[in-house]
């Protein structure tokens, strides 16, 4: 059975949802991008990580300092910002 590739934005909700949950499990490690996608993997390229890291940073989900790494991955843990969006998200459903 194929893979449905998600959108860009699906992968940007569950890369924050994900990201929620590894702070709760660790909230003073970053967690690499590639990873918390890992079941992904087969749906999205190497280079989404750097662009979702960029959106990401750029709507302040990302906290400081969340920072590239080499083959194209990410390593980042979740603003307060991001965490607004998710609860945001939550109370609208």
């Amino acid at each position: 059975m194929a893979t449905d590739i998600p959108s860009f934005d699906q992968l940007l909700d569950l890369l924050r949802l994900r990201l929620q949950l590894a702070d709760d499990v660790n909230v003073g490690e970053f967690h690499s991008f590639k990873v918390l996608m890992a079941d992904k993997a087969n749906v999205v390229a190497d280079g989404w990580y750097w662009d979702a890291f960029a959106e990401l940073q750029a709507q302040g989900h990302l906290d400081t300092p969340s920072s590239l790494g080499n083959g194209g991955d990410a390593f980042a843990r979740l603003s307060a910002d991001g965490r607004l969006h998710l609860r945001t998200i939550a109370d609208s459903t």
